[in-house]
């Protein structure tokens, strides 16, 4: 007789390895990479961009950084604003089983510099890897708009 217990377990493990976790990202602004490193895709699902917020300060930086990821429909998963992080995580979507991404920001010349990375999941989803790269633009769209108020 055929037992299922054995498929279902292997296939629940093949899919919870493949889903995305605020660990996969940089665990502050000083971890994080604020170089001259390219941006956009960077691997199967990581997104990078960046961003210069001149004449604001640390709150207003961080209050942006909530109100970006929010805006873009991202749980609040960890804030910091010593540390100059702020992370979230977004639930499925058509194409990701889930989307985690990190807001990291650090003072530079007359304003704050801000990273933001965008990790999906790793798995095919119903069409691959179709529109992870947007999230990282819709989260600066969402602080840009904040900041403006």
């Amino acid at each position: 007789m055929f037992n299922p217990a054995p498929l279902l377990c292997s296939v629940v493990i093949l899919a919870l390895s493949g889903c995305a976790s605020v660990k996969m990202l940089p665990s502050d602004a000083a971890a994080a990479d604020f170089g001259p490193t390219a941006e956009g895709k960077r691997g199967w699902s990581s997104y990078r961009e960046t961003a210069h917020f001149p004449g604001v300060s640390r709150a207003q930086t961080y209050e942006a950084a909530k109100a970006g990821l929010a805006s873009a429909d991202f749980a609040l998963v960890r804030a910091e604003p010593a540390r100059g992080v702020v992370q979230g995580q977004r639930g499925m979507t058509a194409h990701d089983w889930n989307i985690v991404a990190g807001v990291y920001f650090r003072e530079s010349g007359d304003g704050f510099a801000v990273v933001v990375l965008a990790e999906g999941s790793k798995d095919l989803g119903f069409s691959g890897d179709a529109t992870g790269g947007a999230w990282t633009g819709r989260i600066l769209q969402g602080m840009r708009a904040h900041l403006q108020r």
